[in-house]
């Protein structure tokens, strides 16, 4: 999927994409990406960046915590609807371009519902590392590839090719959970989610 075609989806769901979530019901990758941060981080104060915000709901237990979250993504009409939320800044960026942050900044990366879409994964999980401080979390969520729909428009993963590309780019797993992701717009197929939290370990390297 071209990453015109992407933005035009989530442009037109911009409005209605939170009423769009919570209809389904189901979709709570959001919510458990940012409870495991919270509980890993055991912080009373923290700078996270959210890549892909959307709409914010990825932040939600954030703000809840009072901690400072940095928003981008790369559609200007989300952005549009983040800004009815408590975040410190927000960036209208495609996230596989250099991120327009401070290096060393945040105690927490969260990534969730993005790497469906991301061509260079390696490329991308380096530049977080930078943004990172020493020993700070980085939560992502990993579309699991099953063979019969192993050549789905979007990138999907086996945790064998997946698990390596996290170790190159300078983290280490600490916990993987498995649960639903999503059903596709167009199709019936469910998709399920790794919901990983690593640790930076040592800076990216070229």
């Amino acid at each position: 999927m071209e990453l015109k075609e992407i933005k035009k989806i989530y442009s037109d769901l911009s409005k209605n994409y939170n009423k769009l979530v919570k209809n389904r019901g189901k979709y709570t990758a959001y919510k458990k990406m940012s409870l495991l941060i919270i509980k890993e981080l055991k912080l009373k104060n923290a700078k996270i960046l959210d890549l892909g915000c959307g709409t914010g709901l990825s932040s939600l237990e954030f703000f809840n915590k009072k901690y400072e979250v940095t928003g981008i993504d790369f559609t200007p009409e989300m952005i549009k609807e983040s800004k009815k939320l408590s975040f410190k800044k927000l960036i209208c960026q495609d996230l596989e371009t250099p991120l327009k942050v401070k290096d060393k900044e945040f105690d927490a990366v969260v990534l969730t519902g993005v790497m469906e879409f991301i061509k260079n994964p390696l490329s991308l999980f380096k530049e977080i590392n930078k943004k990172l401080k020493s020993g700070s979390i980085f939560a992502i969520t990993i579309p699991k590839k099953f063979p019969k729909y192993s050549k789905a428009p979007y990138k999907n993963y086996y945790k064998k090719e997946i698990e390596p590309v996290f170790k190159k780019a300078g983290f280490k797993i600490i916990e993987c959970k498995y649960f639903f992701g999503f059903r596709q717009l167009k199709g019936t197929q469910n998709i399920y989610y790794y919901g990983y939290i690593l640790k930076k370990v040592k800076p990216a390297t070229k």
